[in-house]
């Protein structure tokens, strides 16, 4: 399970245990001043795996489609959240959550909020 913790300045997306495995990753810091966008969408692309695990619909870690970074999180392809950046490692972050409409809404309002 995925924590997110909302600080300051930035969102924090700390993986659990078995996601550190299969991504080869276990926290990703994002300044709230490198998101562009956010939404929740169904994602069915074909990503070209880097560094993680890719079986079926699950994808944990580090992908790449037509020079955008991607890193995925999900054993789904429905009802993910979307980070859309700029100026980070990655270009777009998706994640598999519970409760993502409450995480959206609470990063919308961040957003709306936060002068960038």
């Amino acid at each position: 399970m995925k924590t997110i913790l909302f600080e300051e300045d930035k969102l924090i997306i700390s993986l659990s245990s078995l996601e550190t495995i299969l991504g080869l990753k276990h926290t990703i810091e994002v300044p709230y001043s490198n998101i562009m966008d956010v939404s929740i969408e169904d994602t069915h692309q074909f990503l070209w795996k880097m560094y993680g695990t890719h079986l079926g619909a699950s994808k944990y870690g580090y992908f790449r489609k037509d020079g955008v970074n991607y890193f995925v999180a999900s054993s789904t392809n429905k009802g993910n959240l979307v980070l859309t950046l700029n100026n980070h490692k990655y270009d777009k972050i998706i994640l598999e959550l519970d409760h993502v409409d409450d995480v959206f809404q609470q990063l919308q309002n961040i957003l709306s909020t936060y002068i960038k």
